[in-house]
């Protein structure tokens, strides 16, 4: 096919923002559209801070997805090996699947948290954010309704640059247009068994949120063990976060959603809990307590002191000497 014949295609990805590429079966790309040009210099950027051969994983997961949307009944969605979203449609030509048209990549959650949840751990240490965020500026986002909806417009496309009787697909005369025949739905009732446009994306969205959980607890785990360190320090909620690289308030609301508590409480938690081994095992002044613990001002120690326990530190230390 000739770049001409892309017009559609070309059209498609100016209208959206989204990239697409066409590939070969052996992963060659043979045509690509200006957003996606846009991109590629993040992929070498990112293979620099990479121990791993980025391009060529990339290249294996293109032509996985190429044939995979061949199977999977017209549309397929996916990630690249850094997380990045795409979605492909297969072209088919006198009767032979020997194109592809891939869509992405995208992002779907803020810039951010998507260096936190997929790019964190692959990077070598001391890599420069700020600068990675503004690459991946180039790389579009939207919902994953809008990915699902941007999918359906890519399949079209794929549509007319395929063999339509192949595809057992008319051009109207046969069953009207072709937004009420439901491309898709022919597609998939073509595939026997073929899993639907939903429960694919539905798959995506589960496998994102499972490597969320799992990101977000080693995040909980490594803020924790900051504060477990560093309590009888001035720790704040800010230097925690740039010790574990994610921004402030990312970190108080992951910690907010798999603990329950606010960071704050966190490491009163954790200031009380030595100030109660202190006042056990010790024979320290109060005073002295609060400032091994963290607590500048003694009548705030006071305080905190009894909302965790229930009692002021004094009461608490008679108590425990009278048993």
């Amino acid at each position: 096919m000739q770049a001409s014949e892309y017009h559609n295609l070309k059209q498609f990805s100016d209208l959206s923002g989204c990239g697409v590429q066409v590939i070969a079966t052996d992963g060659t790309r043979v045509f690509s559209t200006e957003p996606f040009d846009r991109c590629v210099p993040l992929l070498g950027y990112l293979g620099g801070l990479m121990d791993d051969d980025l391009a060529a994983q990339t290249n294996a997961a293109m032509i996985s997805g190429a044939l995979q949307s061949y199977r999977f009944g017209g549309r397929f969605f996916f990630y690249s090996p850094i997380g990045l979203f795409h979605f492909a449609s297969p072209i088919i030509k006198n009767g032979r699947h020997t194109l592809t048209a891939v869509g992405g990549p995208i992002l779907m959650i803020p810039v951010e948290e998507y260096i936190t949840l997929d790019l964190e751990g692959k990077l070598r240490a001391g890599f420069d954010r700020a600068a990675l965020a503004e690459r991946l500026a180039a790389v579009p986002s939207f919902s994953p309704d809008t990915a699902n909806t941007l999918s359906e417009q890519l399949l079209i496309n794929a549509k007319h640059l395929s063999d339509a009787e192949y595809l057992r697909l008319g051009n109207g005369a046969e069953g009207g247009s072709l937004a009420d025949s439901r491309y898709g739905e022919y597609i998939l009732a073509y595939f026997s068994g073929a899993p639907s446009f939903e429960s694919i994306l539905k798959f995506a969205e589960e496998h994102r949120r499972e490597k969320a959980t799992r990101k977000h607890e080693r995040l909980v785990a490594a803020a924790t063990a900051y504060v477990e360190e560093h309590y009888s320090e001035k720790i704040s909620l800010e230097k925690v976060a740039e010790h574990v690289y994610v921004s402030p308030s990312y970190l108080s609301r992951v910690l907010k959603q798999r603990t329950g508590q606010g960071f704050r409480r966190l490491v009163n938690m954790h200031r009380v809990a030595e100030a109660v081994r202190l006042l056990e095992h010790t024979s320290l002044e109060l005073s002295e307590i609060a400032y091994r613990t963290g607590f500048e001002d003694h009548s705030y120690f006071t305080k905190v002191f009894k909302r965790h326990t229930g009692m002021n530190p004094r009461d608490y230390r008679a108590g425990r000497r009278g048993r």
